[in-house]
């Protein structure tokens, strides 16, 4: 080789210096490797709209080192930031017809730029969901309403966890913008954290019926809204290890087990609750009438 890896790599530091794109890349997420005669490099930056610079940067860069003998690979993102989650509707194909799914509208930030994404939720994914949250048989009309919301969150877990794989692996939103997260998907997205299906399988157990006008008196009596996650939680202690199969081995404490889990499953827990609690007022509207400041 007539240049170094040192060498090759101080160039690349002062053509990015040059371009003014240091401010904006993540240090963290880019690197710069010596790879087996070879160099990889992999820029990430905190502004999508200076992503045709970096990349020009990085094609200059390819050409000179291939003069000198070195082969250069390179990856070039940004770093995502999620905004908005709407459904739209039905997905349908490219000439209009209906797909076996539902379509959301994603918007992501990155900097100044912003960019949408299309995610299709299969109907056997949206199927799981219902199922995993007992939605499908009760409720149906509310619960079909809020369970779009239950999906919103979902798809939000689904397009952050595409966007954290890096290197040659990392999902590209501008080439390719449109994402389905299928029941495999939903799957592996739901069964992540035992604590989120402790947590989950304790408020399905409050509000079934044998046990939900009990849970509703005992929030009366604490002067609890049902509506406030935070303050009904610890409630859901009670419940832990199942209304009827009680046992020394499972948790003890809804607060404990809440913290451990991620941001996505927190929230998809709070809309849980909110589910529950219009299922709950469609199938048991004298509980309203007997307990109005609980459901206030």
């Amino acid at each position: 080789m007539n240049i170094t890896f040192t060498q090759a790599e101080e160039l690349y530091e002062r053509r990015l210096r040059e371009s003014g794109l240091d401010q904006f890349r993540d240090r963290e997420r880019s690197q710069f490797l010596d790879v087996q005669d070879q160099i990889f490099v992999e820029i990430v930056l905190n502004d999508a709209t200076r992503l045709d610079d970096a990349e020009r940067i990085v094609r200059n860069l390819a050409r000179e080192f291939k003069d000198q003998g070195i082969h250069l690979d390179s990856v070039v993102r940004a770093v995502w930031e999620i905004g908005d989650v709407g459904y739209l509707g039905p997905s349908r194909t490219s000439d209009g017809g209906l797909r076996a799914a539902l379509e959301f509208h994603v918007t992501l930030k990155s900097g100044t730029r912003l960019h949408g994404v299309t995610v299709d939720v299969s109907w056997g994914a949206a199927e799981f969901l219902e199922q995993k949250f007992s939605l499908k048989s009760k409720g149906a009309r509310q619960g079909n309403q809020v369970g779009k919301e239950m999906l919103a969150k979902a798809v939000r877990s689904f397009v952050q966890h595409q966007l954290t794989a890096g290197g040659t692996s990392y999902w590209d939103p501008i080439r390719f913008p449109r994402l389905e997260l299928n029941d495999a998907a939903m799957l592996f997205l739901m069964g992540q954290s035992t604590a989120f299906n402790e947590l989950r399988q304790a408020i399905s157990d409050a509000f079934e019926p044998p046990v939900a006008e009990n849970f509703v008196k005992s929030l009366a009596v604490s002067d609890v809204r049902i509506m406030s996650f935070e303050a009904v939680l610890p409630d859901f202690s009670n419940m832990l290890g199942g209304a009827y199969r009680r046992g020394a081995t499972v948790s003890t404490s809804a607060n404990e087990l809440f913290q451990k889990l991620d941001h996505s499953e927190q929230e998809l827990l709070k809309n849980y609750l909110h589910t529950r609690v219009e299922m709950l007022k469609t199938e048991f509207p004298e509980l309203i009438k007997s307990y109005p400041k609980v459901f206030r």
